[in-house]
């Protein structure tokens, strides 16, 4: 180990600044059985049988009548990221402990991301070891030097002199920088997700996988005999889920959107005007200030704009892209954090806006602690075979979007450059042969769906005709480039000893309503204000519109010893439990009657706007929903809602707007989260043909361990079951 360390700078220095690692060579194909599984995010079985009995799906209409369609149950609640755990290890969230996208922090109520903590890793603690590595080096240096000079024929008193001469000031100068430069410790981000993937059993049982893409997988880990890329949970270069910035001429009334993008007012003086592009926080200075580089825009003419960044300068047209590019932010003279993005000239008159893409890690310079593939050197072969990609989980624009950052051709143009990104990347992967599992999760079938419902669905409040005149095919378009992707695999790698598995997560709705719940809480006396206490004449709080929280924190002027449950996240209720939670007001003792009151006030809720409409389908407990070892830390209700309705933006941020029901006027206006599971199946197709039954996401991984011909773990270590009977069908 003290081998090891002496050498650890040098490893440092390397891995963040070399490259990372030769490519791996294509075996040849072999002829026992083989899987693949096609995950396509958000794919709804009903717009499936729509568009297939219209003919458009012509691939997965052979897959429907010579194999298997049908709807495959979701997880609850019906999430990203729960579902993909679940479908990772076979198991519910009460194992693998993903409930949501948010979790609260212990001893607090503020909220955390769930699928990955930030932790630290030291590194070379001991300042008398880092004096001892800085001599080494010295010493080291020193004796090269003065065999060298030996091999050239100096006299050995000169010799040597002028290598400890050398010697004494490499070593002061590395003693120096490692004291100074080299770090203590480093960030280390820890995934939260337990449970042992599928392809993880298939790889120990002596197989081969390529895993492209997988969603709740970042910090990447796997067991050798994987090779896996991870997606949604991975943050970008600045340790957010994606932090872009919108530069433009124009003033804005603040610096921060909704999701909080970065809004920049660049002052120009004449054609030419300078600001700063934010990179990660400093984890090397007291503070953690951020580390800025600058940039300059030149309005060259009405057409054209020069941007000047990162020692790049860049020409763009209105309406141009950049390719990717690399931005490096120093730490210090010793470390960097490297990143790569895309710009985008979006006009020039009457005032210009030129969109910044979030910084993704550069797959070939990582910082040593942050793993986006397995092996680690993996993410940079890619980049070697495709070229530069996005890493970002979260890689397609929607929050941007979201908040009239950018218009919906921009977004557009970004989700059609991100598949076809990674189409080409797992065909590219597929077509190598050096796999006996392959498994690839898509996205973009989700996020053009979460954007693109207000273009199609005239009973949106938000409904566009202008919107459905330029754009409203575009959901169908996602699904056929879906059957495209789907009839490539099956022409090109799917033979008779090839399963093909094509599943999504969960299906989609139109998102027409939110629901304050927190508002609900506090209307129906579950959650008190501090200075609140009287009622108007109807019955509602007064001035509840004074304890909007201008500033973005949460649950402000909440009375937590007066208060008995709140809601955070995206439908997940905790009730406020003394011994419990840090101002827990909830006796044990009324633990149950408290849920009981604030399920049947649910169930019973009824939208103004719309009378009679069933707003709330079921109020779920978490010991009816959930089983094993994580279920202590589950929240305590889930609330599933009817289809058009969701658990409001200011509700999952742990707001308390003044009202319970609000129009969703957004662009993100096709939802799932929070919707009953039961309204929202995913699909599942295939080319064999399983007897019906109920399928669920968490069948999937036993299904595959049981095509491939391996050992399918038991009831003990898993919750899904194999799919029995599968016989084959025409490919």
């Amino acid at each position: 180990m003290q081998f090891f360390r002496l050498f650890l700078p040098f490893v440092i220095i390397w891995t963040l600044f070399g490259p990372q690692g030769p490519g791996v060579t294509s075996a040849q194909a072999s002829d026992h059985p083989r899987v693949i599984v096609l995950g396509f995010d958000g794919a709804d079985p009903d717009v499936c049988q729509r568009l297939m009995d219209e003919g458009r799906l012509p691939h997965l209409k052979r897959l429907a009548e010579s194999g298997t369609f049908s709807g495959l149950g979701t997880t609850n609640p019906a999430e990203s990221p729960v579902s993909w755990a679940s479908f990772a290890t076979s198991r519910g969230p009460g194992y693998h402990g993903i409930f949501d996208f948010l979790r609260r922090v212990p001893g607090s109520y503020l909220p955390e991301i769930a699928l990955a903590s930030a932790g630290t890793q030291e590194m070379l603690p001991s300042r008398a070891l880092r004096v001892a590595i800085g001599l080494g080096m010295g010493l080291a240096f020193a004796l090269l030097l003065a065999i060298l000079l030996l091999v050239t024929r100096r006299s050995r008193r000169s010799a040597w002199t002028t290598g400890l001469v050398g010697g004494g000031l490499v070593a002061v100068a590395a003693t120096y920088a490692i004291l100074t430069w080299v770090p203590y410790e480093l960030p280390l981000p820890i995934l939260n997700r337990a449970g042992i993937p599928f392809w993880d059993r298939v790889a120990e049982q002596g197989l081969r996988v390529t895993a492209i893409d997988i969603p709740v997988t970042f910090p990447a880990q796997a067991a050798d005999g994987v090779q896996l890329t991870t997606a949604l949970g991975t943050p970008d270069l600045r340790q957010t889920w994606g932090n872009w910035s919108l530069y433009s001429s124009q003033s804005f009334e603040t610096e921060f959107s909704e999701t909080a993008g970065n809004l920049k007012h660049v002052i120009m003086n004449g054609t030419t005007g300078q600001s700063t592009v934010r990179g990660p926080r400093n984890f090397l200075v007291e503070g953690n200030p951020e580390v800025e580089l600058p940039i300059r825009f030149t309005k060259l003419d009405s057409e054209r704009m020069k941007i000047e960044v990162g020692g790049r300068s860049l020409e763009l047209k209105v309406g141009e892209w950049s390719d990717f590019v690399t931005l490096r932010f120093p730490m210090n003279p010793l470390v960097k954090l490297i990143g790569t993005t895309r710009l985008k000239l979006l006009d020039l008159e009457p005032e210009w806006h030129v969109y910044f893409e979030p910084l993704n890690f550069h797959p070939g310079h990582l910082p040593p602690t942050v793993n986006i593939s397995s092996p680690r050197a993996y993410a940079s072969q890619l980049m070697d075979r495709y070229g530069l990609r996005e890493t970002l989980g979260w890689s397609i624009t929607t929050n941007a979007l979201k908040d009239d950052a950018i218009d919906y051709q921009t977004f557009v143009e970004d989700l059609e450059f991100t598949l076809a990104n990674r189409t080409k990347v797992v065909f590219g992967e597929m077509g190598r042969d050096d796999w006996d599992l392959f498994v690839a999760v898509f996205m973009f079938t989700d996020r053009m769906q979460h954007m693109m419902y207000r273009a199609i669905d005239p009973d949106h409040p938000n409904y566009s005709p202008e919107l459905h005149e330029q754009f409203g095919d575009k959901i169908d378009w996602a699904y056929e480039e879906m059957d495209r992707i789907v009839g490539r695999a099956m022409d090109e790698h799917v033979d008779d000893n090839t399963v093909l598995m094509v599943i999504s997560d969960h299906g989609f709705h139109s998102f027409r309503r939110g629901v304050n719940l927190n508002t609900w809480l506090v209307k129906n006396g579950f959650m008190s204000l501090k200075g609140m206490g009287l009622q108007d004449e109807e019955g509602n709080y007064q001035r509840l519109e004074d304890f909007l929280d201008p500033e973005g924190r949460f649950f402000q002027n909440v009375d937590w010893p007066r208060t008995k449950a709140y809601c955070l996240g995206l439908g997940s209720m905790y009730i406020n439990l003394r011994g419990r939670e840090r101002q827990g007001s909830v006796n044990p003792s009324d633990y149950d009657q408290v849920r009981d009151e604030i399920r049947k006030g649910l169930m019973a809720l009824e939208d103004p706007e719309h009378p009679g409409q069933s707003v709330v389908v079921n109020v779920f407990k978490r010991e009816d929903i959930f089983e094993g070892p994580k279920l202590p830390t589950a929240p305590d209700l889930f609330v599933g809602f009817e289809s058009g309705y969701r658990v409001s933006w200011q509700t999952a941020a742990g707001g308390i707007p003044p009202e319970v029901f609000e129009d969703n006027m957004n662009n993100w206006s096709g939802d799932h989260c929070s919707v009953s599971p039961d309204l929202t199946s995913g699909i599942l197709f295939a080319n064999r043909s399983w007897p019906s039954r109920h399928r669920s996401i968490l069948d999937i991984g036993p299904t595959v361990m049981q095509a491939l011909g391996l050992e399918v773990p038991g009831s003990g270590e898993i919750t899904g079951t194999a799919l029995q009977g599968g016989t084959n069908s025409d490919r």
